[in-house]
């Protein structure tokens, strides 16, 4: 495509990636997303626990159980086109908010241990919820960098800084929720997870809170 704007000013490069990785970490907002990132990937990498929940909680045999997983992956691109069509029209940072929120909502109903075999409807609300807040958060997390000032020059270091921390659920949720649903088998140890997911709903809350508020700081 044309640039239609003159290109011939000499565009300064920094020296060294080095510098760059400086001047990200100086930057409050990246923080911030860090903490975002990391909590919303905990909730998707823990979304992966209903086929089991169904399976041996529900008492659903595998067939049923694995439609769970099916479903999921239906509504997850329906939700990202949704949110992404409000977050047109409403700051990115307060629809990570509410997200976490319904995150969190759907977490602590699952780890009170009230949803069983005889609830089937409040299985599935309560799955709807906690994944609505789950993926919304992942359709946004990146998407709100201009709303955190960040210098379009150096977006790439701070994705790439962000995702260090942000994507270690990789490494750690697995083993968890392994260690958890062995040493308590049954509804105890999938309590267990969901508290777990209860906990990274809130810290994202907390930090998605305080990005909000540093945008809005900075727009005025």
């Amino acid at each position: 495509m044309k640039d239609p704007v003159s290109t011939k000013q000499k565009i300064k490069v920094p020296v060294s990636s080095i510098e760059n990785i400086k001047k990200v970490l100086k930057i409050p907002s990246i923080w911030w997303l860090m903490f975002i990132v990391l909590s919303a990937y905990v909730g998707y990498k823990l979304t992966g626990i209903f086929s089991l929940y169904a399976k041996e909680i529900m008492l659903f045999n595998e067939l049923e159980a694995a439609k769970i997983g099916t479903f999921q992956i239906y509504i997850r691109p329906v939700l990202g086109v949704i949110i992404g069509l409000m977050a047109d029209k409403s700051r990115g940072s307060l629809l990570i908010i509410m997200g976490f929120i319904t995150m969190l909502i759907g977490s602590l109903v699952f780890a009170s241990g009230i949803i069983h075999s005889d609830l089937n409807y409040l299985f599935f609300l309560s799955l709807i919820i906690t994944a609505t807040g789950v993926y919304s958060i992942r359709t946004l997390y990146f998407a709100v960098l201009q709303e955190g000032k960040i210098p379009i020059s150096i977006t790439g270091t701070a994705v790439g800084l962000i995702s260090v921390i942000g994507y270690t659920p990789d490494i750690f949720v697995g083993p968890a929720i392994g260690y958890l649903l062995d040493h308590s088998p049954g509804i105890v140890g999938h309590q267990q997870v969901f508290l777990m997911l209860a906990v990274f709903s809130g810290l994202g809350l907390f930090a998605s809170i305080k990005f909000s508020k540093l945008g809005m700081h900075k727009m005025e």
